[in-house]
């Protein structure tokens, strides 16, 4: 890859982390509480790690992640040169049931760079939700995840980090509790030096750090009368949501786009909503991914092309998802997962990053980590 163009797919992957978990705002909304155990500890005890607990069901995914850099033009952007594995994304969800409740659903999405193939671009997190789910639907969400927190959205700021010699890197720890009536968010503000190949392994480096500091700020955001959400759901859990009602509207031949265009969710305190801009067949991705293995239905393969916005309407970002739709049992209070073939994400006009689903576990870097 030439230079420039690998200086071009560095920038790309400071959104890398970003595609799926949102923005996470740098301010003070109020002052720091006293620590305490993350929700998905307190509210869902066990669904992560090693604790034993009976799964009933599971899925898991991984995703190399590919650059492609391009020339915009007026009405297009021709591709100029592209990188394969410049970083690598994963993604599980699990199902748990018990005497007390009808279930509990835990998603995890792990993103990382690989920083010697995105000359040193080093960015990475994760997120992790519990949903609590009654035969009357969801009646709360944990979520605890860590994230970068530098957002470069112009090419300057990219350049300014891509220049930098600086080994502590800013990330921000966030555990937020979702309910009918609520919502709360506490952030915990760290830096930190290293590379981590699981979200496991980046758990268990801030988990002692959050027991032992307050939080940074903290958020309140009340629903009262329904006001903002439906459904106490996070992004992920909100993203599956939405995903189950295209899915149901085009097994009953309705137009997605009018019943379930917007999908409100809440991340870090704030209401954010999916905005499905597009339902489409994709013949060329529909080849690709069946030759491949990995659809049970080629004609169920849909492209769907979403925004995302604030509270206000404003666009925060957007991406693509190629996955199979499955109408869900009315009766089923825990339908299975749409987990998507592949995704795409394009920081700007002059770069595209495609996420595609492989074998196996999660790929590393073929030039070592």
């Amino acid at each position: 890859m030439a230079a420039g163009g690998l200086w071009d797919v560095a920038r790309g992957l400071a959104w890398l982390v970003m595609i799926l978990v949102s923005v996470v705002a740098a301010v003070r909304t109020q002052g720091p509480e006293s620590s305490a155990d993350p929700w998905v500890e307190s509210r869902a005890p066990g669904l992560f790690g090693d604790a034993g607990m009976a799964v009933a069901q599971e899925w898991d995914v991984a995703y190399r992640v590919d650059a492609t850099v391009r020339l915009p033009l007026l009405i297009a952007a021709i591709p100029i040169v592209s990188r394969e594995s410049v970083g690598v994304t994963t993604f599980s969800a699990r199902d748990f049931t018990s005497d007390l409740r009808t279930g509990v659903r835990a998603y995890e999405f792990f993103a990382a760079s690989f920083p010697e193939r995105a000359r040193g671009l080093n960015r990475l997190g994760f997120l992790r939700e519990a949903v609590i789910v009654a035969s009357t639907g969801v009646t709360e969400t944990a979520q605890f995840g860590v994230i970068s927190s530098e957002r470069e959205d112009t090419m300057a700021k990219a350049d300014r980090v891509l220049d930098s010699d600086a080994e502590l890197l800013p990330y921000s720890v966030i555990d937020s509790l979702i309910t009918a009536e609520a919502a709360d968010s506490r952030v915990l503000q760290l830096l930190m030096s290293g590379q981590w190949e699981t979200a496991a392994e980046l758990y268990d480096e801030v988990r002692p750090q959050w027991d032992g500091e307050d939080p940074t700020y903290a958020r309140h955001l009340s629903n009262e009368d329904q006001a903002g959400y439906e459904m106490p759901l996070a992004f992920l859990s909100g993203l599956q949501a939405s995903l189950q009602g295209v899915a149901n509207a085009v097994a009953a031949g309705e137009d997605p786009r009018r019943a379930h265009r917007y999908q409100p969710y809440v991340h870090n305190g704030r209401l954010l909503r999916f905005d499905l801009r597009k339902v489409a067949r994709d013949g060329d991705r529909t080849a690709e991914y069946a030759a491949a293995g990995w659809l049970e239905n080629p004609a169920a393969l849909r492209r769907l092309e979403y925004r995302l916005r604030d509270a206000r309407g404003k666009e925060v970002d957007r991406f693509k998802l190629w996955v199979e739709l499955r109408a869900s049992d009315p009766n089923d209070p825990f339908p299975p997962p749409h987990v998507p073939v592949a995704y795409e994400y394009e920081p700007g006009s002059y770069l595209r990053l495609r996420a595609v689903r492989v074998a196996g576990p999660a790929p590393a870097s073929p030039e070592g980590r």
